[in-house]
């Protein structure tokens, strides 16, 4: 049983953890979730937790928002999947009054504080949500099937209800209207849910940003950035040294051996000596430079790139690959209008795997595949035979593929086991 490709980085994909996160993601299938029925019991039990608190806490005066952090913290767990941890420091061992000391100085204390006093209103908001969203639907659903089935039995409404005493008797004593009434009531009710859910989800947001600390995932995901960054801009600066390098040990000195070839040339014509011989020399020295300074040139952008797009420069980069002994198979469907950013950024992500692949792997055969998804991004896949077992701690080049792939606001999964095989996955957005 093989295990799932492990993702590098931070993903695109974040998982569903609350409520509004379920609304964008499945907004059709919202009602088949929990996630309506959970923010209703959340919005629902507000009132009762606001009630509570304000009659009972209010002696505590400035500390009056400690209980009520701890009771939102864990009722938060019924809109909000992700680790709630406590803003609060452990206790020290000074005593109540210590106790008291350090809660006053903590951040904390004061939101949470600020957070029971908006929860009054909040309260207020919520008893309306639900009264106009459900309520009210509810209301219309009971009563029109209660007439409708009274009207259809054959029953006088006037002998078991007062309709008659109201101005729209009329209405309320035909069947048409009350199954009217009725599907009217289930179709409010419904958008009364997805009401229900957003209201859940505005507390949500607003009772962790209060009572709890920052998001673990956001401080992460904020720390893989910086790093990200810094590895780019070393990445950059070591580009720059190894243009200049290259250009200083391979097509530099190529020019100045031609240039001392022409010299001698000029010396040897004065004489009236054969100049065949260093005209041949010349000659050769002046093609290896200009096949240097090609190589490098490509290495900065691929001219099959910039005047074919980005299929022409794959399959040149795997005809590259072959000549050098690896068996390459490859099948790209590419959208005509990808962004050039885009394709630069692909191009050289996956010109540094098939690079890990025939220097590293010691693989014979290797297949890459790049296709659209039905989520609108573009999926590549790099898979060899080699001996498996890379990792981005190796120093194979993989940070610097995760950091050009997030960059474009995509993500990266490796699955490499020891003994391999080894396929690495790419998935980028793109316009298509």
């Amino acid at each position: 049983m093989t295990s799932p490709p492990t993702p590098i980085g931070v993903s695109a994909r974040l998982p569903v953890d609350a409520p509004g996160n379920a609304l964008r993601r499945h907004p059709v299938r919202l009602l088949g979730t929990s996630w309506p029925w959970r923010s209703l019991v959340y919005l629902a039990s507000t009132p009762v937790v606001a009630g509570i608190w304000l009659f009972t806490s209010w002696p505590a005066l400035a500390l009056a928002g400690l209980p009520l952090g701890h009771i939102e913290r864990r009722r938060l767990r019924w809109v909000d999947r992700r680790p709630i941890p406590d803003p609060h420091v452990p206790g020290t061992s000074d005593g109540f009054g210590g106790w008291v000391r350090l809660r006053l100085s903590e951040r904390a204390t004061w939101t949470e504080l600020l957070y029971g006093v908006l929860l009054v209103p909040l309260s207020l908001f919520s008893f309306a949500v639900l009264s106009v969203a459900l309520l009210v639907p509810a209301a219309m659903i009971v009563t029109g099937t209660a007439l409708f089935v009274i009207l259809a039995l054959g029953v006088d409404p006037d002998a078991v209800t007062a309709v008659s005493d109201l101005p729209t008797a009329t209405v309320n004593e035909n069947p048409i209207a009350q199954l009217g009434s009725v599907i009217l009531g289930v179709i409010l009710l419904v958008a009364g849910l997805y009401l229900v859910t957003i209201a859940a989800e505005g507390q949500r947001y607003l009772s962790r940003l209060l009572i709890s600390e920052p998001s673990t995932q956001l401080t992460e995901r904020l720390v893989d950035v910086t790093r990200s960054r810094a590895r780019i801009r070393s990445a950059f600066d070591e580009e720059r040294r190894r243009i200049e390098r290259d250009l200083h040990d391979g097509a530099q000195q190529r020019l100045t051996s031609l240039i001392m070839t022409l010299g001698i040339m000029r010396y040897q014509l004065h004489r009236g000596n054969e100049i065949e011989p260093l005209l041949e020399q010349a000659s050769a020295d002046a093609q290896r430079a200009v096949d240097e300074l090609r190589e490098i040139v490509h290495g900065i952008y691929p001219s099959a790139l910039r005047e074919h797009g980005l299929t022409e420069a794959l399959n040149e980069l795997a005809s590259r690959s072959e000549h050098g002994g690896l068996t390459t198979h490859i099948q790209l469907t590419i959208p005509a209008d990808l962004d050039s950013d885009i394709e630069v950024g692909l191009y050289f992500a996956i010109s540094e795997l098939v690079t890990n692949v025939t220097k590293h792997s010691e693989a014979t055969t290797m297949t890459l595949n790049v296709a659209p998804t039905l989520q609108k991004t573009l999926l590549v896949i790099v898979e060899d035979n080699g001996n498996g077992g890379a990792s981005p701690e190796r120093g194979t080049g993989l940070i610097g593929v995760v950091d050009r792939i997030e960059t474009l606001g995509g993500s990266v999964h490796l699955y490499s086991p020891a003994g391999g095989p080894t396929r690495v996955s790419l998935e980028v957005p793109c316009a298509s």
